[in-house]
Order: structure tokens, then C-alpha cells, then sequence
């Protein structure tokens, strides 16, 4: 990825492990770390990772790991699309991966029954069952989405969700993206809206499998610097994260002349800049509230073994602060977290009298049910909290 002239470092978080290499405790193997910086362009507010982490590292080794992205949006998505002008019932969709079919699925139900989605073998000639985003993104280039082309033609619709966040070289993949769709098509852009989690200093934003960190105005800015016209573009609202939707057209500007206004670019700088702040304030501040309750006798377990539950345990440093991981999926219970060597255990665990206080490092928007199901613990004198801040159970204001 290269660097440029304007890049300036806002949080240096050192070595930082691969979140989705789970430890099994009978082949204990150790979990790689990479240099994890996370800088800002002031030439365009742009946050992003100043070296992503190697691909092949990246890849999962299990093939049980899955990815969720958000779809309440989805059904007004669609009928969105299908008011575009020009889409008929013979228009074609295709999606750019499996976080697709769901959108594909919709469409076949309303009638538009035209459409595929890449193959990762057949199109992109991955064989590794495990591979995912990471490794699709790293093969997916103008050579390769000529090949697509020659072999099922341009589209009239083609949905990317969640993928261009992955992408190593931003602008190769979205040119390659273009090329796989007629003039008078569209494009379907969807990625995480990351303004939120700058603002609040979130530090589970920062993944290793996200290479850039968008904002509604920066992403905005990259379609138009790329010669995207923008037909729709929204922020859907999500407990935790939203979305951000854009449909631009398939035909693109050639050397578009597009200057931002420098006063928007430096809204974003000094937000990256205020992000790497609250971070480290933030780290801090959880510290020293898990020291005292270490201190009173009070131990700590957190619920939730994902990468947001990798990321905060990792770089707020506290893995000696957390008694176990609550997950239930059997895929995940007896292994070892990759930080730490923290263990991963059923919910049964959270009734036992080694923990007083469960942090939840699930998505928000299943906080409740979980507080509610486990209400045992609450009654014996537990307290959940949440890793998210400003949620209503966010750590810094509950213990």
C-alpha cells in the first residue's frame, strides 16, 4: 500500500495478534503479531493502517468462523434498486460475494431472477475453504475481472457489501469492480460507517481485516476523486456500527477534477487526531478501574469470543485482568483466546463464584437479551457492562 506525503500517525498500538487465530490448548500454537499503526492523509481525512497485516496470516485456519453484517436495511435496499431507471425484469445483478446472497436472494424473490455471484474457486481461483474476504480482495485485479467479464459478461447491477473496507489497494479494487458493470449500470457500495467509534474513541473499530477506517464524507470523497457518480448515498443507523449505502453509476469519469474543501478535510484530521487520544485515555481510565477491582477481590469475565472482544482485550492490555471469555458456540468453548491465553468457556461458568462483574463484548444490540437470559447472575449480585462506549453499560460509568 503506498504512503503518502500527508500521512500522519495517530495511535501507535505495537504488536497486535491476528484476532481470528483461536488456540487450541493440546496444539498450543503461537498466535503471529504484526506492527499495527493506524494513520491519517491530511490530504483527504482519510483514516486507514498504515502496513496491513500479510493476507496468508489474515486467513482464518477454521472454516466455522463466520461474519455477520447488519441486513434490517436490506428489503428498502432492494426496492430501491429495482426503481433505478433503466432495470427492467431481464436486468442482470450479481453480487461480489457470499455477504451478497441475502441481497441476490431478496431480488430473486421480487422477479429478477438474472443474476450469479462470483465463484471463489471457478472466477477468482481460490481453493482454500477457509479464505474469506481477505483472500478474495487479494486476488480480485483488472486481470482477473477481465477474465469474469469475458466469461459472464457486464452486469447491469453488481452489490458489494462490505468488502471495499478489506481491500489492500483501494483503488485497483474499485476500478476492478467497475469494470464488471455496463456504463448504464450500477454500482452497489456498501461499507461500515466507522464516524461514530472515531468520536467515542472505540478502539474494537481498529481491526486487522479493516485496511481503512471510513467516515460518510470521506467515503463520499473517494467515489467522487474516483469518478463515481453518485446516484443514492445514506448512513443507516445500527447499535453498533452503521452502514453506509452508496449507488453510484457503472460509467466513470475519466481524471476527475474534484477538490475538497479544506475545511471538511481538517473536520476529519482532528477527528483521527481526537480518536488516537481517547484511546489511550480510554486505556487508562480501564486499567486502573480493573486494577481496583482486582484490588477488592472482585474478578473480571467478559461474553463474547469475537474480534471485538480480541481487539479490546488486546489493546487496552488487560488480558490478565479477564478470568475467562463466555461463548457458547461448541466450536469456540475449551479453545483459548488469541491474546492472552484467556480461555473460552460455556455460560455455566458466569454462575460460578469466581466472577463479579461480566464484561459484554457482543454487538449492543444484544445486550439486553443477554442480561435478561442470565438474569441469575444479576440476582446474586453481578454486574454486566459493556466495552462499547456510550452505551448505557459502557464500563467507564458502571465499575
Amino acid at each position: 500500500m503506498a504512503k503518502s506525503k500527508g500521512e500522519e500517525l495517530i495511535l501507535d498500538l505495537g504488536l497486535q495478534p491476528v484476532s481470528n487465530r483461536f488456540v487450541d490448548p493440546a496444539r498450543k500454537a503461537a498466535v503471529p503479531s504484526f506492527p499495527m499503526r493506524l494513520m491519517v492523509d491530511r490530504n483527504d481525512g482519510m483514516v486507514r493502517l498504515e502496513t496491513p497485516f500479510p493476507v496468508e496470516e489474515v486467513r482464518p485456519r477454521y472454516e466455522w468462523i463466520t461474519c455477520f453484517e447488519p441486513e434490517d436495511h436490506l428489503d428498502d435496499m432492494v426496492s430501491d434498486l429495482v426503481a433505478l431507471p433503466g432495470i427492467t425484469r431481464d436486468s442482470v445483478f450479481a453480487g461480489y460475494s457470499f455477504k451478497d446472497d441475502s441481497t441476490l436472494e431478496r431480488l430473486k424473490h421480487k422477479g429478477y431472477k438474472k443474476q450469479w455471484r462470483l465463484d471463489p474457486e471457478g472466477d477468482l481461483g481460490v481453493t482454500d475453504r477457509c479464505a474469506n474476504i481477505e483472500t478474495y480482495q487479494s486476488v480480485f485485479n483488472a486481470a482477473t475481472a477481465e477474465r469474469i467479464r469475458k466469461n459472464r459478461g457486464c452486469v447491469d447491477v453488481l452489490v458489494v457489501r462490505h468488502v471495499l473496507e478489506h481491500a489492500y489497494r483501494c483503488q485497483n479494487f474499485m476500478s476492478a469492480v467497475a469494470s464488471l458493470v455496463k456504463p448504464t449500470g450500477y454500482i452497489v457500495w456498501e461499507i461500515p460507517d466507522c464516524e461514530a467509534a472515531l468520536n467515542g474513541g472505540d478502539c474494537t473499530t481498529i481491526w486487522e481485516e479493516h485496511t481503512h477506517y471510513f467516515t460518510e464524507y470521506t467515503f463520499r470523497e473517494l467515489l467522487r476523486n474516483s469518478g463515481f457518480n453518485i446516484i443514492q448515498y445514506q448512513s443507516v443507523q445500527y447499535p453498533l456500527e452503521n452502514s453506509i449505502v452508496a449507488v453510484t453509476e457503472g460509467k466513470r469519469q475519466v481524471n476527475p477534477i474534484h477538490l475538497p474543501a479544506r475545511v471538511d478535510v481538517d473536520r476529519e484530521c482532528q477527528r483521527a487526531v481526537a480518536f488516537g487520544r481517547k484511546v489511550k485515555e480510554r486505556k487508562k481510565t480501564i486499567k486502573s478501574r480493573l486494577a481496583k477491582l482486582e484490588e477488592q477481590g472482585v474478578r473480571v469475565a467478559m461474553f463474547g469470543a469475537g474480534h471485538l472482544a480480541a481487539a479490546f482485550i488486546s489493546i487496552m492490555d488487560i488480558s490478565r485482568n479477564i478470568e475467562f471469555v463466555i461463548d457458547d458456540n461448541p466450536n469456540k468453548t475449551g479453545m483459548l483466546m488469541p491474546v492472552g491465553d484467556v480461555p473460552i468457556v460455556g455460560s455455566d461458568a458466569l454462575y460460578s463464584d469466581r466472577v463479579g462483574v461480566c464484561l459484554l463484548s457482543l454487538n449492543p444490540q444484544n445486550h439486553y437479551r443477554v442480561i435478561e437470559k442470565h438474569s441469575g447472575f444479576s440476582e446474586k449480585g453481578g454486574i454486566f457492562s459493556s466495552i462499547f462506549p456510550g452505551t448505557s453499560l459502557d464500563v467507564e460509568k458502571m465499575v
